[in-house]
């Protein structure tokens, strides 16, 4: 059975019931390389003795007409469940959907894996591959297929690779750890789009994977919904694109997708004008304490002869930082509430503000409260345990945010610290970053299992509202991203992890409205002086070419006296002297950018006055730098600012392409004006 598109022809192989071939008409290439050993749509079931069950797909009937396959599915690995799948062909993009019907009595559906493309290979080689993921703000992953059989990508924590038969596979959860709900696999002439479109937003498991004894790579998605007896269950839509074009195209389609479903335009004016903030998670951490509440304004001065009043308070709570969560009260040995109180005060009397950090998941075990009222607000999995979770010597339950008891806690807990400590922001950690879950407890009151994301929904929407009422420049702060929360945050604090594949770009350039914030202090786990130093200069400079906010520990990590800290001001100054042009700006990633010198980066943008700013990064100061630019204008003039804040403008009518230098100095910003 064939359906054609503008840039492909698909066939699917009712033996195999999968896609036999993928072949793009612009580049001759058949996508499909290997015989797929999985099919296209598949199950998960649940029984009485709630044991899960693998569902396949039998007696298949298929209809092909005015370029629709559809295939009519009787029954899964001999029960009564039936499913009737779609594949559409329309443009360059083939649609997918399935409307599931469970008739059996003795097993739940509880999973849908659906498209599950397989033995995929763009080219004779996979060394030029790339894979877009969307692991927090991103990750670009040069050939996967070799990585993710690594030792390094096994041992990736959360989002580590599994080995399962002969095949390595990579499941994230969206919305949280899985930022969106699309992948992009290309190469220099070849790309591949797969993404979930549902605008219902269910936790979805973004899979991609690579066969171990055979060079190819699979793509799939697993939503949680629990179909009982009786009831019937749409997926929504799931669209693959076939191109010759790089990851930018993806971002291009999933954006209109979802576009419709968030709201943009929701950041206080203030804000705009923003671009660092003074963190400070240096109250009490396991019975160290470090500074009091009557510090706070001695703090909040540190940090204001940067320029920075945005104070960021953690470890304020009972105990402290990663403890007792979620009693969150001012903690009586750093002083009283009041005292708290009046801290805040102080900044907001001096001109700055406040944000108070909140975690928005986890329960102490070790809390009073935990057997009477933490268990009734965990997240139960299908067998009916709680999931635990360690940080530093603490243990946790995760709570479940589609339930109303934990969900209308959170957003009183935040409610009050506005109200009562008057801080102008809330902080909700792990919100978009740790995991979603199904949850299986039955006496929640979330409608199916897969509603966690629509919880955060629904408590982001609400508190955002609520704060809005003590203060109409309120706000909120999320740790990492997650597109469908956009729309009530401002800042996502998209934090640097270990070495792997993070590439910030992908969120940003999906999302250019959302702010990102992004850790710039020396990274403490790194004990190699000269590794620390190439690190720090990196995460600075990514942030900057970026446009984030700089995350920076004024009272704790950037000491006077030290390399870190003298240039840490120096690239602040430049942070604050291009967030004018930042806060107006369209961010391109690399438009215009035709050739840079290895090492050394660079970003461009589009003013809202139609010229174009380009940021460059030399974090190694190398003396022969250069970035070559293409442009679609003949450019009359280019002012250019460096990290000495030395402005030059110079003439540049004769050509749209050029090379400019960026040696000696690491960062660089260069605004393109354009005749009228």
């Amino acid at each position: 059975m064939i359906i054609k598109g503008k840039s492909y022809i698909a066939e699917f192989d009712k033996e195999i019931n999968n896609f036999s071939c993928i072949n793009n008409t612009v580049t001759g290439s058949d996508y499909i390389k290997s015989t797929p050993q999985v099919p296209l749509l598949s199950l998960t079931g649940i029984n009485k003795a709630d044991e899960k069950i693998n569902l396949m797909p039998e007696e298949a009937v298929i209809k092909n007409e005015e370029n629709t396959i559809v295939i009519q599915y009787n029954r899964f690995s001999g029960f009564s469940i039936s499913a009737e799948l779609t594949i559409i062909g329309k443009d360059e993009k083939i649609i997918i959907y399935a409307i599931i019907k469970n008739n059996e009595t003795d097993i739940d559906v509880v999973e849908v894996l659906c498209p599950h493309i397989s033995g995929v290979f763009l080219s004779d080689d996979s060394e030029d591959d790339y894979l877009i993921y969307p692991h927090h703000a991103g990750e670009k992953i040069l050939n996967p297929i070799r990585k993710f059989a690594g030792e390094k990508m096994q041992n990736y924590n959360r989002s580590a690779t599994k080995l399962v038969g002969n095949v390595f596979i990579r499941e994230i959860n969206y919305c949280g750890l899985a930022s969106m709900s699309w992948m992009y696999y290309y190469d220099n002439n070849n790309g591949l789009y797969i993404g979930s479109h549902d605008e219902r937003f269910p936790v979805t498991g973004v899979i991609a994977e690579a066969g171990k004894d055979k060079p190819y790579m699979g793509f799939n998605f697993r939503k949680h919904y629990r179909i009982t007896c009786g009831q019937t269950y749409t997926t929504g839509n799931y669209v693959i694109a076939i191109t010759e074009k790089d990851w930018h195209y993806g971002a291009q389609i999933y954006r209109s997708y979802i576009e419709p479903y968030l709201n943009f335009d929701h950041t206080p004016e203030f804000l705009k004008s923003e671009y660092s903030l003074n963190q400070c998670y240096n109250f009490k951490r396991r019975d160290s304490i470090e500074h009091y509440f009557k510090d706070i304004p001695d703090m909040y001065e540190s940090g204001k002869r940067w320029g920075i009043r945005h104070m960021f308070i953690a470890s304020w709570n009972r105990t402290g930082f990663d403890s007792f969560y979620p009693e969150y009260y001012p903690d009586m040995e750093l002083g009283s509430a009041m005292e708290f109180r009046r801290g805040l005060e102080y900044i907001k009397k001096h001109d700055g503000f406040t944000t108070l950090y909140i975690n928005a998941r986890i329960f102490d075990e070790k809390s009073d409260f935990h057997k009477t009222v933490g268990e009734k607000m965990a997240l139960r999995q299908y067998d009916g345990s709680m999931i635990e979770e360690t940080y530093g010597p603490e243990h946790f339950t995760v709570n479940c945010p589609s339930d109303q008891l934990w969900r209308d806690y959170l957003i009183d807990t935040a409610e009050f610290a506005v109200k009562a400590y008057g801080a102008d922001g809330i902080y909700l950690d792990q919100l978009a970053s740790a995991e979603p879950f199904p949850c299986y407890n039955l006496e929640h009151s979330h409608d199916n299992i897969g509603d966690f994301n629509n919880g955060y929904l629904y408590i982001l929407k609400e508190l955002f509202h609520r704060l809005k009422e003590y203060n109409p420049d309120a706000y909120l702060m999320t740790e990492n991203c997650g597109d469908i929360y956009g729309s009530y945050v401002w800042g996502n604090l998209t934090w640097n992890g270990e070495d792997y594949d993070e590439f910030f770009n992908i969120f940003k350039y999906t999302f250019p409205e959302f702010v990102q914030v992004n850790m710039v202090n020396p990274r403490g786990w790194v004990q190699d002086i000269e590794e620390k130093r190439e690190w720090f200069y990196h995460d600075m400079q990514r942030a900057i070419l970026l446009g984030s906010i700089l995350w920076m520990g004024v009272t704790t990590h950037l000491k006077e006296g030290t390399e870190f800290n003298d240039y840490s001001k120096i690239a602040l100054e430049f942070r604050r002297n291009i967030q004018p042009f930042v806060k107006e700006a369209v961010f391109l990633d690399n438009k215009y950018i035709s050739e840079i010198t290895d090492e050394c980066n660079a970003t461009s943008w589009e003013l809202a006055d139609g010229r174009i700013m380009i940021l460059c990064g030399n974090e190694k100061k190398r003396n022969k730098s250069e970035v070559k630019l293409v442009l679609d204008r003949t450019p009359a003039t280019i002012q250019i600012y460096n990290t000495k804040l030395e402005k030059q403008t110079i003439d540049k009518k004769q050509n749209r392409n050029m090379m400019l230098d960026i040696g000696n100095e690491r960062l660089w910003c260069f605004i393109i004006d354009f005749p009228n």
